[in-house]
């Protein structure tokens, strides 16, 4: 089994935005499918291509999870029940973009009623066909260079099937003081089968009054794991004392229901 690490980009470009570029919207699909009688469901994504040149692309899928840190970890050849990456049908599977025009992707996920319960996954490259090659001038006398530049986005799949559960928790949460700062430390695990994609905001307050917030950057949890989670936090205008910290973390379940998780924190500076 073979892995590699991506950044927690959504829509990962691998290229120079002078030589080549191409945008997709959404830049993730959350599929669940429990609110389909059909045993198929059927979404779509926009493609805008390179606005000089027309673009040929295809579409193909890859495995992948998310760890400890947020980064969606590629994984080849995987025969876990989760992978859908193979069950995925791409219509066109392959196409040209014109010059300054979109193209309408549809991505087909059949036989749902094959999918484990909870979440299973994949990731959607569409990639360019024909790499393009540019000679660039080094600036010395006889010696060139040559450039290859390869387009490829990356789009998360989720699909939500059966029995699918959410239920994330704090686990700690503490603050700790660097040389820059005061920082947030949290674990958040999700014990259910599904990701918990989460939000929230540290309050600290002085005698029930509020006196700074920092908001969380999302941040996701995938089933069965967890997150750890360090913000800086807004301490710039507070004075020497003692605090009460407050973390609100929100996030929906699988009937779309927002939950609030919350832990209070001494604070002292």
């Amino acid at each position: 089994m073979k892995k590699r690490i991506l950044s927690t980009v959504i829509a990962l470009i691998i290229a120079l935005p002078t030589f080549a570029s191409v945008a997709v919207a959404p830049t993730k699909l959350e599929i669940n499918s429990t609110r389909f009688k059909t045993n198929y469901v059927t979404s779509a994504l926009e493609i805008k291509g390179n606005d000089k040149t027309p673009t040929r692309y295809r579409a193909f899928a890859e495995y992948f999870k998310v760890n400890e840190k947020g980064e969606l970890v590629m994984i080849e050849k995987s025969d876990e029940p989760q992978n859908i990456a193979k069950k995925l049908r791409f219509i066109p599977s392959e196409f040209t973009v014109a010059q300054g025009k979109n193209q309408k992707l549809r991505v087909n996920i059949p036989n749902l009623n094959t999918l484990v319960d909870g979440e299973s996954r994949a990731v959607l490259y569409i990639e360019d066909v024909n790499p393009k090659e540019y000679m660039l001038d080094t600036g010395r006398p006889g010696i060139g260079a040559q450039l290859i530049i390869k387009t490829r986005v990356a789009v998360p799949i989720y699909v939500d099937h059966g029995k699918a559960v959410r239920n994330a928790e704090i686990e700690y949460a503490k603050i700790n003081k660097q040389k820059d700062g005061y920082y947030l430390e949290m674990k958040v695990t999700d014990s259910g089968n599904s990701k918990a994609r989460c939000n929230g905001m540290i309050q600290i307050s002085e005698a029930k009054k509020l006196k700074t917030e920092t908001k969380l950057q999302e941040f996701v949890v995938a089933p069965g794991s967890y997150n750890i989670v360090k913000t800086k936090i807004n301490t710039d205008k507070l004075e020497p004392g003692t605090y009460s910290a407050r973390v609100v973390v929100t996030y929906r379940d699988i009937n779309e229901k927002m939950k609030t998780l919350k832990q209070e924190i001494e604070l002292n500076l």
